[in-house]
């Protein structure tokens, strides 16, 4: 158990180095330099919360296994794919954008005092990034670190893709322990040590976060990108040439690699059930979590309390524990799954998500709105259809793009539940991959990227 545990956080430890070590830099870029590409390499910060992990994992499956796109350009049958780095690999370039964001944009408020008076003080830029920079943004690269260690600890669907034999993560040995060898007793031991750890690493998340907010006072807001440098260029170009090769190719593979099966897949009556199935669950699990978290944020803000840590912790609750324990023990508890019980476990999971975004546009409301809106709307109920729901219309639709996606690409809670019957999209893709029919699987992974995509894409337009 020991051995799977340590494993685990191996995986995980490894893989955000990989996406600080490309995040952080493409961060320094994007917020310091001007080039051609800066918009679209910020754009990406959404592609973690919106993309599929079973999209991820096909993706590298079809671009670098052995019969995959990789090998066919260079007449090899090289790959790394079904090994430890295959699985690190995976998850570190997946989660670079979201670190890159949260630095870009944490980048762009620095003070500058302390910067000017070191290079005052004869420091060069090297030194002055090395002790000033980096401590400023060491609250920062935690609060953008931790979550990406969250999420590759729990890693499910890469791991079971691409994992080599003989090899598990905690998410994969609970799963094979509750449902594969009805191991219970070892199944419940390895669930309460993983939610032990990531509660701990949450409340660790929590007091960072606070402790990293940076005071606006001497912020120089003014754009300060410069071009870029010599030696930067050559920098630049070689993480492009990274992020092309473990990014968008990937991504690129899956449509390449499905192309030939669509029409097959089009033609499946179990393709367009799953759909439909997927489309219901995920406009529904949206909805929810869309109207919880506006509501909760709405109840925050009206109670002045939100600097309150006890406030501001239960929402992230839920993200202490995996989608595997907790459909496991919804599954024992009602014991026959139904489409309602899955949309209410993705609505618990996945409305976090939504507060946070629907938080942050409600405390962008100004305090001169906040009383006005109490002078003259006739109660509670009326400032908030009037001013409140009005003022965070782009992030309640943000925040409902963003969890419909989610659920749209979640596998795990379907599988875990195993509904009479029922398949999800997503689900019906594991089964695909699973089956060893990866073209057709890929198909259907692309559909879920392009659906996930479209919908993300037209609500932040």
């Amino acid at each position: 158990m020991l051995g799977v545990y340590f494993f685990t956080l191996k995986v995980a430890a490894v893989s955000v180095a990989v996406a600080a070590a490309v995040g952080v830099p493409m961060a320094f870029f994007t917020s310091r330099r001007n080039f051609p590409l800066r918009r679209i390499i910020l754009s990406l910060s959404a592609v973690p919360l919106c993309m599929p992990t079973l999209v991820v994992a096909l993706g590298y499956v079809s671009f670098f296994g052995v019969n995959g796109t990789f090998n066919k350009i260079f007449h090899t049958h090289f790959t790394f794919l079904y090994s430890f780095w295959g699985i690190v690999l995976a998850q570190g370039f997946y989660n670079f954008p979201f670190v890159t964001g949260v630095l870009c944009d944490a980048w762009g408020q620095l003070p500058q005092e302390q910067k000017f008076a070191a290079r005052m003080l004869g420091a060069g830029e090297w030194r002055v990034f090395l002790t000033v920079t980096l401590r400023q943004l060491s609250g920062a690269l935690a609060a953008a670190c931790m979550p990406v260690f969250l999420f590759c600890f729990f890693s499910f669907m890469i791991v079971m893709l691409l994992s080599p034999p003989g090899v598990s993560t905690l998410e994969v040995e609970i799963y094979h322990s509750l449902s594969t060898t009805l191991n219970i007793a070892s199944g419940a031991k390895l669930a309460v040590l993983e939610t032990a750890t990531t509660m701990a690493i949450m409340f660790l998340y929590l007091f960072i976060t606070k402790k990293s907010q940076i005071s606006s006072a001497g912020i120089d807001f003014a754009a300060r990108r410069t071009k870029i440098r010599g030696f930067e260029l050559i920098v630049l170009l070689l993480l492009l040439a990274l992020v092309i090769l473990f990014f968008v190719a990937p991504f690129i593979s899956v449509f390449v690699s499905g192309a030939s099966k669509f029409g097959e897949v089009f033609s499946s009556a179990r393709f367009w059930k799953s759909a439909v199935n997927s489309l219901g669950i995920g406009f529904a699990t949206g909805f929810f979590c869309t109207v919880i978290a506006f509501a909760y944020s709405l109840a925050v803000k009206l109670s002045g309390r939100q600097g309150s840590a006890v406030l501001q912790t239960i929402p992230m609750l839920p993200m202490a524990v995996s989608s595997v324990v907790i459909s496991w023990c919804a599954a024992v508890l009602f014991h026959n799954a139904t489409v309602p019980l899955l949309i209410a476990l993705q609505t618990l999971m996945y409305w976090p998500l939504a507060y946070r975004q629907i938080q942050s546009g409600i405390n962008r409301i100004s305090q001169e709105s906040v009383s006005a809106a109490r002078l003259i709307s006739r109660g509670t109920l009326d400032s908030v259809l009037r001013v409140y729901a009005p003022s965070c219309l782009p992030v309640l639709f943000s925040a409902f793009a963003f969890t419909f996606a989610t659920s749209l690409g979640d596998a795990t809670m379907p599988l875990i539940l195993s509904i009479k019957n029922f398949d999800t999209l997503a689900l019906y893709t594991y089964k695909l991959a699973g089956s060893y029919r990866f073209a057709q699987a890929s198909a259907c992974g692309g559909l879920i990227a392009l659906i996930s995509v479209i919908v993300v894409g037209v609500v932040k337009k």
